[in-house]
């Protein structure tokens, strides 16, 4: 494991934008009316101990999309404002602590103001004693008072011990020196920006980062061993490695890389064990994270799944023309070029095609895959890619006199089209009804 410092400037967003594309659909849905699957706002959170107060320092990450927001043109750019409240109450329901933000969002571009991939990431800590607590955040659109709600229940266990302890994992999107000003995210001489989606392997990003703390205890032992372990969604081992950490001090901090190259696509089980003399384990925290569908990796492992994402989009002269490419570094230079063609904005860092094109993978993968079928594949997931969120979706997961069925409206592009999905046989393979272009039909609503 090695220690990796990246840029300040990925601590508070990450800016890839949407344009309109042939044989691509993308742009801004608009409707205001976002479906339940797709959230826009993400909650996460890790639990370390204070020393100073012997209480645990609860910190709540959340991550918020600019999609979900309403935007207002605004001295020459575009602003958005929010509340945020995270309020923390007791097993009997009682609250104990809150906290209370508001916020602006301000974009020069206006494609960012629609974009599924521009997103803020933001902390709020809470000192607490042992316990069970709900966290509950709700965010607050103060132009269209739309609110979005997030909760989870969790129990923080005493860290006060006479042997070593491990805090919770912490993910980590992006780390970096402390600066004068103090941040919400500094930990010691690190500033440490959580992965509110324990999603990892997108562009550029070949490891998957976390970051805990190991707490001495009162038996002021010299060392212990840290045993990591990574294993897949069907328990199989993936990665392993142990290394001896020093307690010089009451608290240890480790921020650690695990190299994405072995790790296929995924789902996976991250488990740090801490042991002791005669190799006693003395505590052990586990969480789960995700691999991402990306291009390199499919490059990498699958060119032929690469292919056929790609026929989604590119014509049959193109494909012919990438499958002559056997090497690794000529096909990743061919897939380039492909990409580079369809590059709204040559010469600046980001393809926005390209970096919508594998969210909307991404995303199908996710969320409408059946059985061992990847999602990217299903009638819903090719929709979903070539045209973009809904506006509108009719979901009827249970009839008493028919199957169940979706209904897909799209009409903030500036046409009306209506897809229908039916689950025939009941087994989460919902199958596009005719017509399959979604053209020619009147709205049912």
């Amino acid at each position: 494991m090695t220690r990796r410092y990246l840029s300040a400037a990925l601590i508070l967003l990450s800016a890839v934008v949407c344009c309109w594309l042939p044989c691509l659909v993308i742009g801004d849905s608009g409707s205001g009316n976002i479906p339940n699957h797709e959230p826009g706002l993400l909650l996460d959170y890790a639990a370390f101990y204070n020393p100073a107060s012997d209480k645990i320092r609860l910190e709540v990450y959340y991550q918020l999309f600019s999609h979900v927001l309403q935007f207002e043109p605004q001295d020459s750019g575009f602003v958005a404002a929010y509340e945020c409240v995270i309020r923390v109450k007791d097993k009997s329901g009682q609250q104990i602590d809150s906290y209370t933000r508001d916020r602006e969002i301000r974009v020069t571009d206006e494609r960012r103001t629609a974009s599924r991939l521009d997103f803020r990431i933001n902390q709020a800590s809470f000192e607490l004693e042992p316990g069970k607590y709900e966290v509950a955040l709700t965010l607050r659109d103060k132009q269209s008072s739309k609110m979005i709600s997030r909760d989870v229940e969790l129990k923080l266990k005493d860290f006060n011990s006479k042997k070593p302890r491990l805090s919770d994992i912490e993910f980590v999107m992006a780390t970096g020196p402390v600066d004068q000003e103090p941040s919400i995210f500094d930990k010691g001489s690190l500033a440490v920006v959580p992965s509110v989606s324990r999603e990892f392997g997108g562009a550029g990003d070949d490891r998957v980062a976390y970051y805990i703390e190991i707490y001495r205890g009162r038996d002021s032992m010299s060392n212990v061993f840290v045993e990591t372990t990574i294993r897949s969604e069907r328990g199989s081992m993936a990665y392993r490695d142990s290394l001896t950490a020093e307690l010089s001090n009451a608290v240890t901090r480790q921020f650690c890389e695990v190299s994405l190259s072995n790790l296929t696509p995924g789902d996976y089980r991250l488990e740090v064990i801490l042991r002791g003399r005669r190799n006693k384990k003395l505590d052990q925290k586990e969480k789960t994270f995700r691999v991402e569908w990306t291009q390199e990796a499919l490059i990498r492992n699958d060119f032929k799944e690469v292919l056929n994402i790609l026929s989604l989009i590119a014509t049959s002269e193109e494909i012919d023309e990438l499958k002559k490419h056997e090497s690794y570094d000529d096909r990743v230079r061919a897939i380039e070029a492909f990409w580079l063609s369809r590059d709204p904005t040559q010469g600046t860092v980001d393809n926005e095609t390209r970096s919508e094109f594998y969210r909307r993978v991404r995303y199908a993968n996710k969320n409408f895959g059946y059985f061992r079928q990847r999602g990217w594949h299903s009638d819903r997931g090719r929709t979903y890619i070539s045209y973009g969120e809904p506006d509108e979706i009719d979901d009827f997961p249970i009839s008493p006199n028919r199957r169940p069925y979706q209904i897909w409206h799209y009409y903030q592009g500036g046409r009306y089209l209506k897809f229908t999905f039916i689950d025939e046989n009941e087994d989460g393979d919902y199958r596009l009804m005719y017509p399959f272009d979604g053209m020619d039909q009147r709205p049912d609503f």
